[in-house]
């Protein structure tokens, strides 16, 4: 038979009635807790979280990014405070949350990378029927994420994952205009241009319309890169990688 001795309710729930209870003493006397323990009090945790089947502790903060950035945070912590954490408590650390998403979305866009930039080749090739000339036209997709760089560089943005969705889809548009200045090209050739004369002329006929579609592309993306509300400043990295990266594409085009 199980039986349970309680205080009454109203005493459970004070703490001053732990110090005022008494135990007995190997002589025989009973004196009160506080004289023969010390009693120390401090916050517990609200629930015991598991990771891989071990007691893990979630640690978060916030993050003021006029002060620093989320990479020198982490890189602070990885080179001073956890590996001592760590050495002297024994423990295990792993960044996980918004960290972990990231580093798998960067693991798929490698692999995306490499499967886009194989497509667009195979696609140029059966366009050309040629090996060679693909290469030149996606020469131009280096100069596209420079000026991206540069762009978050000037507007004091930090690289994010939707500034690289944003460069993804500037080489896919970069191209664009590099597919025609390389056909217009062969079109001089096959006129018995040489080789300098055909590069002029495509460059020529080829510079009025690079203007015109980057500087349509910015100026659409303009009011997103300059919009204050909460909601754009999701989008405004992506729209500068585009914006900028259209912007050195057609310096470099002019050039």
């Amino acid at each position: 038979m199980e039986v349970r001795v309680q205080l009454p309710q109203d005493q459970r729930e004070r703490l001053s009635t732990l110090s005022q209870m008494t135990v007995r003493v190997p002589d025989g006397r009973f004196v009160p807790l506080s004289q023969v323990m010390n009693l120390d009090h401090r916050q517990g945790f609200e629930a015991l979280r598991h990771a891989d089947g071990k007691l893990a502790v979630e640690v978060t903060s916030g993050l003021n990014t006029q002060v620093s950035t989320t990479d020198q945070i982490l890189d602070s912590l990885q080179a001073e405070a956890l590996p001592e954490i760590a050495s002297r408590y024994n423990v295990r650390y792993s960044f996980e949350g918004r960290a972990a998403d990231q580093r798998e979305t960067l693991a798929d866009m490698q692999t995306g990378l490499i499967i886009g930039l194989g497509l667009m080749y195979v696609v140029l090739v059966w366009v050309f029927a040629s090996w060679s000339l693909p290469v030149i036209v996606m020469a131009i997709i280096p100069f596209a994420l420079v000026g991206g760089l540069i762009g978050h560089w000037l507007m004091g943005l930090q690289l994010t994952i939707l500034s690289l969705f944003g460069l993804f889809g500037l080489s896919g548009i970069v191209v664009n205009n590099a597919i025609i200045l390389v056909a217009f090209y062969n079109q001089q050739r096959k006129k018995g241009l040489d080789i300098t004369k055909a590069l002029n002329e495509a460059a020529v006929q080829r510079v009025r319309a690079v203007l015109l579609t980057s500087l349509t592309t910015i100026g659409g993306l303009l009011p997103l890169l300059f919009e204050t509300s909460l909601q754009a400043q999701f989008l405004i990295p992506m729209a500068t990688s585009i914006a900028f990266g259209s912007g050195c594409r057609r310096c470099w085009c002019c050039w």
